[in-house]
């Protein structure tokens, strides 16, 4: 995921794309002439399975790919150029030319006014989530009290799942290399561990990584990095006591979350104590009460300029899914999918289900 090459505020950038893209994303990138795909494998997540016309048309858009590695260039989309390039030196002789055809700009208006309103209408949908006050938390009201308190110029760290899809969706990054996303391999237990290179990379930044509590699960031994080098990040477990995505997907899928909920024998639900944990290795941690409590604890927390770790329950609310992930398609023998290409046919939309 490329967050944060350009900022969100920025009032030509429109947002993600693929499973976690929504329909005005992807009526941009479907209408598309021309396609420029810098750094970018255009993955199955990104592509929505790479079904047509989802969310790219490659029968009517032509698409241009710049990388550094030869391998990905027309992987999974035909290209009418392919270019192997450091990315910002392709940019630089991109923009002279440009500049050279078009001194005075292009301004697009419209687009601009298109773009506006709908994020403002988006954010206004999310404004019941982001402002309520039940608990456990919505992961909306999670990045709403993150957003307030965070420095704008501090860094972020995601893991797998809503933590790194939601984030990508619903919470802007204004500063270039402000976040970074573990990307498309799914690597649980990417953020708890990448912050702490994060953080000794940019020693001066303040930097957390917002994590679910299965992904901060594969890889807890972190915490005692921390402590040993005195690396001060904040940890923000998202504890919605499962795997969430994909209890949403099963749910989808198959309508039930068998082994992607986290239960006691007698179906009561289940959660290591994160805090209580990170006590243990030396780490000052809280979990919150209330969803008003929050807030103050993440505040402490980066104040504290110490390995600080903050177990947050949460709801499991499905992120907004437009495009389409089909897993099925992927996976199981099909007469019409041949290596998890759609030959022919409609795709089949399946929607991350809320869990509780």
């Amino acid at each position: 995921m490329g967050q944060s090459a350009i900022p969100d505020d920025h009032p030509l950038h429109v947002g993600m794309t693929g499973f976690w893209g929504t329909n005005f994303v992807h009526s941009i990138t479907t209408g598309a002439d021309v396609i420029l795909g810098v750094g970018t494998r255009f993955a199955e997540a990104d592509a929505s399975s790479w079904y047509p016309n989802v969310t790219f048309s490659p029968a009517t858009t032509k698409f241009i790919q710049i990388d550094l590695d030869p391998e990905e260039l027309g992987r999974n989309y035909p290209l009418v150029i392919g270019a192997v390039a450091d990315p910002r030196q392709a940019f630089k002789a991109i923009l002279q030319a440009a500049k050279k055809l078009k001194p005075e700009g292009v301004k697009r208006p419209e687009l601009r006014k298109l773009i506006a309103d709908y994020k403002t209408n988006f954010k206004a949908a999310n404004k019941k989530l982001s402002e309520d006050s039940r608990f456990p938390m919505t992961p909306q009201r999670i990045l709403a009290d993150v957003g307030e308190v965070f420095p704008k110029d501090g860094i972020i760290v995601t893991d797998v799942g809503w933590n790194k899809n939601g984030v990508g969706q619903q919470y802007d990054i204004s500063m270039p290399g402000g976040i970074h996303h573990p990307g498309g391999l799914a690597t649980m237990g990417f953020g708890p561990s990448a912050v702490l290179g994060v953080k000794l990379a940019a020693p001066d930044k303040k930097v957390i990584t917002l994590v679910g509590d299965g992904g901060f699960g594969a890889n807890p031994s972190v915490l005692a990095a921390a402590v040993e080098q005195n690396i001060a990040v904040v940890w923000v477990v998202m504890n919605n006591c499962a795997f969430g995505t994909i209890a949403g997907l099963t749910a989808g899928h198959y309508q039930h979350t068998f082994g992607t909920k986290f239960n006691k024998p007698d179906g009561s639900t289940y959660s290591p104590e994160w805090a209580e944990i990170a006590r243990a290795y030396g780490v000052k941690s809280r979990k919150v009460r209330t969803a008003d409590e929050f807030k103050s604890a993440f505040k402490e927390a980066l104040d504290s300029n110490e390995p600080y770790l903050i177990d947050v329950p949460m709801e499991n609310i499905g992120v907004p899914t437009d495009g389409i992930w089909n897993i099925n398609d992927i996976y199981s023998p099909k007469a019409n999918v041949v290596e998890g290409r759609l030959l022919d046919g409609a795709a089949a939309r399946f929607q991350h289900k809320d869990t509780k």
